[in-house]
């Protein structure tokens, strides 16, 4: 699993493109192989491309607004391709009402043909408010996912009421990425390892269906984002060597009763 890391974790160790430059570079160290940006700090495409290529770090995909998905799609798209990720997520919509349910999947059936036609594919980030059913009954997630494939975050599944794991098993086919996210019964998102999800059992489940990275994201570092994803990787890191080695001993042990 490739370890990847949502940019907006560390929103407050940059402010420019040189700044951002930088900062890559510590991202690299702490053993993070894949980004998701937030925005691009001012840096034109080839040159962040080309940056990330210097030191080793591959775009997988970014966050974009609503906005950047409609009036702003042409350009939004060009950037992308540049850049050369594969999704472009849309980060968050509003979901209470009818009118913008049938707002947000007009703009993404629309987006959803273009990015496709430029070789990448569009994604929806969930938070917890997809989850709450309109007046007429329908879900939004549901509605979203019927339109296009999610970038499942996994955190506020949970503080939604919603099992990751069994979501995550039962969706399996419509989840492209997902967000590694940890955090208390009251809503606040923790670095990986100091909440209450189900870190373990959603890293598995990701590796059982298929997928072939891990993106953390805290949306509220502490106490800044550096410090914070140092954690989580560290934690994550271990996880990851657990199951490793218990895989490795259970493939020994059955070539042992062979």
């Amino acid at each position: 699993m490739k370890k990847g890391l949502q940019l907006y974790t560390i929103r407050d160790s940059y402010s420019n493109g040189e700044e951002l430059k930088e900062i890559l570079k510590k991202v690299k160290e702490l053993g993070f192989e894949e980004l998701e940006f937030a925005g691009f700090a001012d840096l034109e495409a080839e040159e962040l491309r080309d940056y990330l290529k210097e030191i080793g770090l591959t775009p997988i995909s970014s966050h974009q607004s609503l906005e950047n998905l409609s009036v702003n799609l042409e350009e939004t798209v060009r950037y992308h391709k540049i850049l050369g990720v594969p999704y472009i997520a849309c980060a968050i919509a509003p979901t209470s009402t009818a009118e913008e349910m049938e707002n947000l999947l007009k703009i993404l059936t629309t987006a959803r043909e273009v990015v496709k036609e430029n070789g990448m594919e569009l994604l929806y980030h969930n938070h917890a408010h997809e989850f709450v059913k309109l007046p007429d009954g329908r879900l939004p997630i549901e509605l979203i996912r019927e339109t296009i494939r999610l970038e499942l975050d996994t955190f506020w599944v949970f503080h939604a009421g919603t099992e990751p794991c069994a979501y995550i098993k039962e969706h399996a086919g419509d989840i492209a990425l997902i967000h590694l996210k940890d955090g208390d019964f009251e809503g606040h998102p923790l670095a990986l390892g100091e909440g209450y999800n189900n870190i373990k059992g959603i890293a598995a489940m990701a590796s059982a269906i298929g997928l072939n990275q891990l993106i953390i994201e805290n949306d509220n570092p502490s106490p800044d984002g550096l410090s914070d994803i140092g954690r989580s990787i560290n934690y994550l890191n271990k996880l990851l060597n657990n199951e490793l080695n218990k895989t490795i001993k259970n493939a020994i042990n059955k070539e042992s009763n062979i």
